[in-house]
């Protein structure tokens, strides 16, 4: 048991690493534009001064918070997602020196698109283990829940519409590529899908207290 669960925590963790990488090609996009919660953390980075990974984390930590008052479930994934990508998101942005900076808008577009595809494997990689959706993920499931008439996806892509024009209205890029992300992005999720064979919706996520339950069930077996 203990093995099973370093492999899937390893597995999870490269997956979390591997979404800061797509991050690192939407900031790089520049005028362009990216992602709505790409757009948001960097809005709130130009117009506090932070990081952008510290902004990563600060979004993400709010909304971790509304999922515990709307009692959404989290697991050790949700958790490492919190901090993981944002702290690689920083990392890359400042030893990946070699890719500069989109030169132009069609070189920012395609930033975009490379960012956005990265991001849609690596949710795949770190969800397979079934150790917790993304804080994003599981506020999605929460207002989904308050309003089971409206199809999930309205209700994903409101959210990030919301996270869009905030971070559009604090001075973050607006572009061509953000138009085709907030187009594309359910497209290219489910193409990563079907080349991965991965069924989101079949999968059954462990909450914290179960991966700790079971953890602590395993050492005492081998006492």
């Amino acid at each position: 048991m203990f093995f099973e669960y370093a492999k899937r925590l390893f597995v999870c963790c490269l997956g979390l690493m591997l979404f800061a990488l797509g991050n690192f090609f939407g900031v790089m996009s520049g005028a362009a534009g990216t992602n709505a919660w790409n757009t948001l953390a960097l809005g709130i980075s130009g117009f506090s001064g932070i990081s952008f990974g510290t902004a990563t984390f600060s979004i993400s930590l709010v909304i971790i918070i509304i999922d515990i008052i709307g009692r959404g479930k989290l697991g050790i994934g949700t958790v490492l997602n919190v901090v993981l990508i944002s702290a690689f998101s920083d990392i890359f942005l400042q030893i990946i020196t070699f890719i500069p900076a989109a030169p132009n808008p069609v070189w920012g577009v395609i930033y975009t698109l490379l960012g956005q595809t990265i991001i849609s494997f690596s949710t795949i990689l770190y969800m397979s283990p079934a150790l917790g959706c993304g804080p994003r993920d599981t506020l999605m499931i929460i207002i989904g829940k308050k309003f089971p008439k409206a199809p999930i996806g309205i209700v994903k892509f409101g959210i990030e519409v919301a996270a869009l024009i905030c971070g559009i209205l604090m001075g973050a890029p607006f572009g061509l590529g953000t138009v085709l992300v907030m187009a594309l992005q359910a497209s290219i999720f489910q193409l990563a899908c079907r080349i991965c064979r991965y069924e989101p919706r079949s999968i059954v996520h462990e909450d914290l207290i179960d991966t700790v339950r079971r953890i602590a069930d395993t050492f005492r077996k081998n006492q």
